[in-house]
């Protein structure tokens, strides 16, 4: 039952996988001519060398001279048929794959954040990269694998006909082999499977590594880190050497089983020659195709297995596509073209676990072209806020509406193409800096470009750069200091020309100077886009039309600059801290 259940998963597979390869559909078709051709000549080939060999012992001169000559075509023949389904399999296997690497890559672009956040990057990056070529392959190795298996068959029948008892004997060891083959699959399975879940997580640990690299310089240490790595390493270590002792030890099996076939196959030959039952010349053509029978149970071994690793690939990156263990972002359907700007939180409460609530019963409203700030100490809840608006997270309870529309009726578009946010630890892409702001708006103007990072007082930097705006920035933009990443991905979020602007700690990483060339900025705005504001610097906030303070995930109190000044002692203690840290 269960191993009726595992070819039903690997045939739907199959199926699923092959809705990716589209135009190259034609390339497996050339592949497929292409064996069928191979397997024909892998049949004559042995016959004729088989044929010189009787010629050569025999004296004909003539006849040997023939078959030379034909044997030379022959694998002439042979070359070109590799050469052209190499090429082939080339083509088809980088076309599927390139296909399932852009859907596994889109679904997980859809995951939602708690998911990702629970998960290692190393397990999305090892389905992306690696998963998806042995699924392109399996197409590939169907056809191949089947091919020799029918054209050896073949072969096999042919023995029939020549010496039935040597038939028989071919035939026993081969089914020997055959399920000794399967028993040994099923356990390197459960090994590979180990060895796997090993794998991924150390690609996750490697991706840390050199994310964290210059932390781990900073603060010294390396040989801490390497040697948790090492622990990791030999974990690994010790997955992949049980799974290669365990195939070692079914080929140690396998190879003594094939040489006691090929010893009882020279005896029982040598018994029926002797006893002139079989002709010399009938026994080497039995000889030159004993490779190939002997075959079909390695064949049989390496298509079983084969299939086992795309099957185990399949359910990895299918689970990501398909949402199994992986849950997607749900959005509405209801579209927003261009929203006016106006947010309503309606009792909102948020959990990022269900026993602790970040947001509590939070109601306020923010009316088109204001701009508001939020205030209160790191961990209140202000950042949240903003991964609401902009559908991150869902919350817990209540309701938000976007231009009296719920949130959760809206589509994706209508809410993350109406809104831009700028945040305190902005991901920087290792691209050029055109590259940044074209992946944000792939028709970017020039004077469209320069604008946006004028407005960033960016421009008059990336001036003084050898590239310009053609400079590589590096992963996570490595390169640019923390204030000019921020300036960067301020620069990148006008670009996209909402009328929602979100600013969650924009400005922390900025000197003074330039901190209140961005506040100039977003003063210049104000009045024309709805702007909301998480700072912990209050002279970032003074000017806006009403500043909100969260506390333990409660909103407190709201008000002007002045108002709360003059009525709130915990906002006036913030206003002294910070009056303090200036002095």
């Amino acid at each position: 039952m269960k191993e009726k259940k595992s070819i039903h998963s690997t045939l739907r597979y199959i199926k699923k996988t092959y809705q990716y390869a589209k135009e190259a559909r034609k390339y497996l078709i050339y592949f497929l001519l292409a064996c069928i051709l191979y397997s024909v000549i892998s049949i004559v080939a042995p016959l004729l060398s088989a044929k010189r060999i009787v010629a050569l012992t025999s004296e004909v001169w003539n006849q040997l001279i023939l078959i030379t000559f034909l044997v030379f075509v022959v694998e002439i023949g042979a070359n070109i048929v590799r050469y052209f389904s190499n090429a082939c399999t080339t083509k088809f296997f980088y076309a599927v794959k390139k296909n399932i690497q852009l859907e596994v890559a889109r679904e997980t672009l859809k995951i939602d954040m708690q998911t990702l956040n629970s998960n290692s990057s190393g397990l999305f990056i090892e389905r992306i990269n690696n998963d998806t070529g042995t699924m392109a392959d399996i197409f590939v190795i169907v056809v191949d694998y089947l091919s020799e298996i029918i054209s050896n068959v073949g072969i096999l029948m042919g023995i029939f006909f020549l010496n039935k008892v040597i038939f028989l004997v071919y035939f026993l060891f081969l089914c020997i082999l055959f399920f000794g083959h399967k028993y040994a699959a099923s356990r390197i399975q459960e090994k590979r499977k180990i060895a796997k879940k090993k794998q991924e997580a150390t690609s996750g640990f490697v991706s840390e590594m050199v994310r964290g690299a210059k932390d781990l310089k900073v603060l010294n240490a390396e040989e801490p880190f390497l040697e948790k790595a090492s622990v990791i390493a030999d974990d690994v270590g010790l997955a992949t050497r049980t799974l290669n002792r365990t195939r070692a030890k079914f080929r140690f099996i396998n190879s003594s089983i094939r040489d006691l076939l090929d010893f009882i196959i020279l005896m029982v030959g040598i018994y029926f020659i002797l006893h002139g039952e079989l002709e010399v010349a009938t026994m080497l053509i039995i000889l030159s195709y004993r490779g190939n029978i002997m075959n079909i149970s390695g064949f049989l071994e390496n298509f079983m297995e084969n299939l086992k690793n795309f099957t185990l690939s399949a359910e990895k990156v299918f689970a990501v596509i398909d949402g199994e263990n992986f849950p997607k972002e749900s959005f509405g359907n209801q579209v927003l073209k261009k929203a006016e700007g106006s947010i309503v939180f309606q009792h909102v409460s948020f959990s990022y676990l269900e026993d602790q609530e970040v947001l509590k019963d939070i109601t306020f409203e923010i009316k088109p072209n204001e701009t508001i700030s939020f205030v209160g100490k790191s961990g209140s809840g202000k950042s949240t806020i903003f991964s609401l608006i902009a559908a991150l997270y869902s919350p817990t309870e209540g309701q938000i509406l976007l231009d009296g529309i719920p949130i959760a009726n809206l589509d994706k578009n209508s809410i993350r193409g109406n809104l831009s946010i700028i945040s305190q630890n902005p991901y920087i892409f290792n691209m050029s800096i055109r590259d940044n702001l074209q992946i944000i708006k792939k028709d970017l103007t020039e004077e469209e470009m320069i604008s946006a990072c004028k407005m960033a007082c960016l421009h008059d930097f990336i001036l003084t750069l050898k590239d310009g705006y053609d400079t590589i920035v590096g992963e996570s933009g490595v390169t640019l200091s923390g204030g000019q990443r921020q300036r960067l991905a301020i620069a990148r979020a006008l670009v996209q020309q909402t009328e929602i602007i979100l600013f969650d700690e924009a400005t922390s990483a900025l000197d003074n100077e330039t901190q209140a060339e961005i506040q100039k900025s977003i003063q210049n705005m104000q009045g024309e886009y709805t702007i909301l504001i998480i700072a912990h610097r209050l002279s970032t906030v003074i000017n806006s039309d009403r500043i909100y303070m969260i506390e333990d995930g409660k909103l407190v109190c709201s008000g002007t600059h002045k108002e709360l000044l003059n009525t709130n002692p915990a906002y006036q203690h913030l206003y002294q801290l910070e009056l303090e840290k200036q002095e």
